[in-house]
């Protein structure tokens, strides 16, 4: 009798105050049962997250298990939830279970999450991961933009940084993150700019001239605000071709020695480079295509085996397949490649990985412009019919093609429009014929009717 009379004062006391949110206050109960004050918690649930790990929900909201707790622990929980700056909204409800008393947090996240990284610290990156995860509430590999957890991780940063005796003062901002091919990343580093590159000096290299490689690099280097990751990725993107042009795979480029420059406002940046061995072409092999024949396309590679591996003619490469695969109306084709080097035999083996993507075809085709005898010669002339594989480059390629053999007399400037039906994979090309301006006029000559 006394445990059912238990389990009744906990429904009474538990449902009449059962929901509260962050937008407004908890209902005010009608009445009030009798009943103890307090009961132990016996489980904390987490609805809603995508991005934040549920234990971590849990343990930010500071409730303990087995813990006697009433409904004002849980409106507290709940406003520790709200000041991590993770959510949007939050709110909770609870439930007897038993004897005791069960919580149930809904939560909806924050929208624009970011990786987070750092620059310009003088700290390595995996330490300040480290202190943030142990100090900053539910701080993870992804943060917001803005608001209450970035002004946490900027302050923490600040005063770990303080301790190791470095005044900082840190910003938080969304960036591309290096060598990411411009993903963003929500990155915090000194509010004073970086200093700009204002000369580059290469040294060690035996295969390329250093002052042939501050040539290649001025323009693309001198002026940059420098830091050590901007600084790598861009002789990654601009430099390494110039090595594996040669051969040299493995070049390797640092550690960057920064000083400041004695000449102009700025840094003077000296890059060692070691060339690394030559390599040369091992096997050639096609993946992912279904279209084109594998053979075809490894004999348009044009790569042999034991050749020099000259990679500007695998970029080249790529290319050709690429260029292939899309005459076959597969608009979207992708190649990478993938590379395995044999460190013993100096050979580097290649797969062309073909991202061939949906194939489309020629819905309809518009002329505008012409008279029907014109309009009837240029249809002839036009190669793709209607339910043919569309080749994305045919309607620039035909168009000169008229252009340059005079087809017509008094043709000014014209330009196919293209329309692509991404539901159905079908293409419209509307090709307008407009007359020379006065100026623009030059003698063609017309078709003959057939």
């Amino acid at each position: 009798m006394l445990r059912l009379l238990l389990a009744f004062a906990l429904v009474a006391a538990a449902l009449p105050a059962q929901r509260a949110t962050t937008r407004r206050g908890p209902p005010t109960p009608a009445t009030k049962a009798p009943a103890p004050d307090r009961w132990p918690l016996a489980a904390v649930h987490i609805s809603g997250n995508k991005v934040f790990p549920t234990d971590a929900i849990v343990r930010a909201t500071g409730l303990q298990l087995g813990a006697a707790v009433n409904k004002g622990d849980f409106q507290r929980a709940l406003e520790r939830l709200t000041a991590t700056g993770a959510f949007e909204t939050a709110s909770f409800h609870y439930d007897p279970e038993g004897e005791k008393l069960a919580v149930t947090f809904e939560v909806q996240e924050v929208v624009d999450l970011y990786p987070v990284g750092f620059e310009r610290l003088d700290v390595p990156d995996a330490e300040l991961m480290k202190v943030l995860g142990e100090r900053v509430p539910l701080f993870g590999p992804q943060a917001p933009a803005t608001g209450v957890m970035v002004k946490r991780i900027i302050d923490t940063l600040e005063a770990y940084l303080a301790a190791k005796n470095q005044k900082t003062e840190i910003v938080g901002r969304v960036l591309a993150a290096p060598g990411s091919g411009g993903k963003l990343q929500m990155t915090f580093r000194p509010m004073e700019p970086p200093p700009v590159v204002t000369f580059v000096k290469f040294e060690g290299s035996t295969l390329l001239r250093a002052e042939d490689l501050q040539k290649a690099f001025f323009q693309t280097a001198v002026g940059v605000p420098y830091t050590e990751a901007r600084l790598n990725e861009l002789l990654e993107n601009n430099i390494r071709l110039l090595f594996e042009e040669k051969g040299r795979l493995q070049v390797h480029f640092g550690p960057l020695r920064a000083e400041p420059s004695q000449e102009a406002t700025g840094v003077v940046v000296t890059v060692p480079v070691r060339d690394g061995d030559e390599f040369h072409f091992g096997r050639v092999g096609i993946a992912g295509n279904a279209y084109v024949s594998p053979k075809e396309l490894v004999r348009l590679a044009k790569l042999n085996e034991g050749e020099l591996a000259n990679f500007a003619l695998v970029h080249k490469a790529s290319a050709d397949i690429e260029r292939r695969c899309q005459r076959e109306g597969y608009m979207h084709a992708k190649v990478t490649v993938e590379r395995k080097l044999d460190e013993k035999a100096k050979t580097v083996d290649l797969v062309f990985r073909v991202g061939e993507g949906d194939r489309y075809t020629l819905r309809r085709l518009t002329i505008k412009g012409l008279d029907l005898i014109g309009e009837d010669a240029v249809r002839k002339r036009w190669a793709i019919k209607p339910g043919q594989p569309f080749d994305g480059a045919y309607p620039e390629t035909f168009l000169q093609r008229i252009e340059e053999e005079g087809m017509f007399d008094q043709l000014g400037k014209t330009v196919p429009h293209v329309q692509v039906d991404e539901e159905k994979k079908a293409v419209d090309v509307e090709l307008e014929f407009k007359a020379a301006a006065p100026a623009e006029k030059r003698r063609r000559r017309r078709p003959e009717q057939s």
